[in-house]
């Protein structure tokens, strides 16, 4: 065998002997991957538990008074005949309920969600069938959204001030670049309420359909067909739906030949409340609402409860009435900021028993070396992960934890 064939009785050839036989190219090449990791450390998402992609699309829509018989021949069949047969479909699942239908399209693997959503919406939009009185159809993304922070918001005011407070709140904290989905929970939904007396019904001649009908017929948005231009295609919609006390006191019930009119207020009685609710949310004795802060993927959960923070303390906190306090109930990121500082901990722990360990049988500079190495591809491990999009969350860094544990 030839000496440089690096066999038998010849030098070892490979990076591993290059390396040993040139010390300034291997400390150069370690330096590069700690540099190289730290500088990944910045990219890296930060979360509290990795976010499972659903794959899959819901379309929603509303046919006030319908039974599910009617929602599944009239809504549910044509829209499934229509989104099947798109390329990125696997499968199609449908519920039919008294006043709502909900199609789920459940996506392939690696499809591309923001097409197949415009997809399905172009598809359900072409279907020029659907019942007067539907709704216009709604279409989301369905995702495992988490909750990274939640407001209390409290005082002693009514519930509709504290409410409108809370709403705020809520569209403050959206408006900041690093928060996407903020809603307020923990509260009545608004409720419009009427109640006429049956001595009315029974002298008018009327029935309690007939005021839901009425209702129905004057507090409703419908579509109003398309028109098609050289550049676009413009959807006419009507909007009539109704939203507070007078509007709804203003509706038209009977309308009478000569001219005469009567309205809903001038027979029943219309409030603008609450709906009925067993949850009752008090904070220190007083009324209190809650105002979620949700992670969306790619988010830092840091930056987040940062920015949270900084602006509930210099922005909310002022401006807010006498009477009304806001704190941090709950926050995620302080769970996040124990674990990083658990896997920190062990990890130089468990450098620390390495090098004492082999400091007592080795010599104590081939301890150090083997510790700095360790240490290299703990580091280095980093920008593996920021190269195949693995963030740093409660799965990845126990993952860490058990790869020290075991080479320890």
């Amino acid at each position: 065998m030839s000496p440089d064939s690096g066999h038998f009785g010849g030098e070892p050839a490979g990076p591993l002997a290059y390396m040993a036989n040139n010390g300034v190219a291997a400390n150069l090449f370690m330096l590069s991957i700690i540099v190289i990791g730290l500088v990944s450390l910045t990219g890296l998402e930060r979360e509290g538990w990795g976010v499972v992609p659903f794959n899959t699309i819901e379309v929603t829509m509303a046919y006030p008074g319908a039974t599910p018989n009617e929602i599944e021949e009239s809504i549910v069949v044509k829209i499934e005949e229509q989104v099947a047969s798109l390329e990125d479909v696997k499968s199609v699942r449908s519920v039919a309920a008294p006043g709502v239908a909900s199609v789920r399209v459940v996506l392939k693997s690696g499809a591309d969600i923001s097409a197949a959503l415009d997809d399905i919406e172009s598809a359900v939009g072409r279907i020029q069938s659907f019942p007067v009185a539907a709704e216009r159809p709604q279409f989301r993304e369905m995702t495992n959204r988490q909750s990274l922070m939640r407001l209390l918001v409290y005082g002693d005011v009514s519930e509709r001030a504290l409410k409108e407070i809370a709403y705020q709140v809520e569209d403050e904290l959206a408006s900041l670049p690093e928060i996407s989905q903020v809603e307020t929970t923990g509260s009545r939904d608004y409720e419009i309420s009427v109640e006429v007396p049956l001595r009315r019904l029974r002298a008018l001649g009327l029935t309690l359909e007939d005021i839901a009908a009425a209702v129905r017929r004057s507090s409703l948005e419908l579509s109003a067909g398309n028109i098609e231009t050289r550049d676009a295609e413009v959807r006419i919609r009507t909007l009539g739906r109704r939203f507070d006390q007078q509007d709804f006191e203003e509706l038209i019930v009977v309308a009478g030949g000569d001219g005469a009119e009567l309205r809903l207020g001038d027979i029943a009685d219309v409030r603008d409340g609450f709906e009925t609710s067993n949850v009752i949310l008090r904070h220190q004795g007083s009324p209190a609402v809650f105002v979620e802060v949700y992670r969306s993927e790619g988010e830092n959960v840091t930056s987040v409860a940062a920015a949270v923070h900084e602006h509930v303390a210099n922005a909310i906190v002022p401006t807010l009435p006498e009477g009304v306090g806001i704190e941090i109930w709950n926050d995620e990121s302080q769970d996040y900021t124990e674990r990083m500082n658990i896997l920190l901990k062990n990890g130089v722990l468990g450098l620390v028993l390495v090098f004492v360990a082999l400091a007592l049988f080795l010599e104590i500079r081939l301890a150090l070396w083997v510790a700095v190495g360790l240490a290299t591809a703990g580091i280095g491990a980093l920008t593996v992960m920021l190269m195949f999009d693995v963030p740093l969350h409660t799965v990845s860094v126990f993952a860490f934890v058990m790869a020290i544990g075991i080479i320890v």
